[in-house]
């Protein structure tokens, strides 16, 4: 019975060997697969990482680069985008500059609606205006931007220029391509005292100044026009202007200024904007 059971055991033993080849050949090679997948993942998220830490370097050396180009055109005084407002502003054509004193104002008080006329040559009586405005003169009594389109660069025109108690004005000049300045910069002064609009200051007008004489901004038959020096009343500071100027007729001659429909334009310093409309006087 002993060599029975020894020989059982024995048997169960090399049973058991024989099985326990092929299933660890089984296990070994199953945990080589797990590492060699865990190794697969471990390189894939290694390049995955390297492909984003290369699209990212791109990137920031992208932006490098676009800042030094920046800086670059900064120190040189124009930036790209300054570069194309500035072609942007060119392509609107030929302007015109100019500035003007009220006389009797204090300087930093011109705010009025003005009369610009342009016409070819030199300054004559009765013009044939080829452009007409009406501009918010600003209170510096500079404007600045007054659109020549349609007029022909390097040929010679006048400018004639009346406020709304002032004669007329003239000054000639050369058409730029670009901006002409008025002048050559220089102010032109308006002379006082044409309070019934008719280009000349006569005794039709010093007679309106005196019908009004004393009155102040309170009253109810207040003409801000007739405050010829802004100083909220009118008094002999006032009709002294008229009696300086009495006789005197404005650059291009004695008009009747109705307004009648048409070209103008007017705007704040600085502004190329503003509302049209034209005052042509009836010769």
């Amino acid at each position: 019975m002993f060599q029975t059971t020894k020989y059982k055991i024995i048997l169960a033993v090399y049973v058991f060997l024989i099985l326990s080849i092929p299933l660890g050949a089984y296990m070994a090679s199953q945990q080589q697969n797990v590492s060699s997948k865990a190794s697969d993942k471990k390189v894939t998220k290694q390049a995955t990482n390297s492909a984003n830490l290369s699209a990212l370097d791109a990137l920031k050396n992208l932006s490098q680069k676009v800042a030094t180009s920046s800086s670059l055109d900064s120190d040189s005084g124009l930036t790209k985008i300054e570069e194309s407002t500035s072609s942007s502003a060119i392509s609107f054509g030929p302007t015109l500059n100019l500035k003007l004193i009220l006389e009797g104002r204090p300087p930093n008080n011109q705010t009025a609606k003005v009369f610009v006329g342009i016409a070819e040559g030199s300054p004559v009586n009765s013009p044939k205006y080829l452009l007409s405005f009406t501009i918010d003169l600003p209170a510096s009594g500079l404007f600045s931007g007054l659109s020549m389109a349609g007029l022909t660069t390097g040929t010679g025109y006048s400018a004639y220029i009346k406020g709304p108690a002032q004669i007329a004005t003239s000054s000639a000049f050369t058409l730029n391509p670009s901006a002409t300045d008025l002048n050559s910069g220089q102010a032109l002064t308006l002379l006082s005292g044409d309070l019934n609009d008719d280009n000349s200051i006569n005794s039709a007008d010093f007679a309106i100044a005196k019908g009004l004489y004393g009155t102040t901004t309170t009253s109810n038959n207040w003409n801000d026009n007739v405050d010829l020096n802004k100083d909220g009343i009118i008094n002999s500071a006032d009709l002294a202007y008229i009696i300086k100027n009495l006789g005197t007729t404005g650059q291009s001659g004695v008009w009747q200024s109705t307004p009648t429909g048409g070209l103008s334009q007017g705007g704040p310093e600085a502004s190329r904007s503003g509302g049209y409309w034209l005052w042509m006087p009836d010769l």
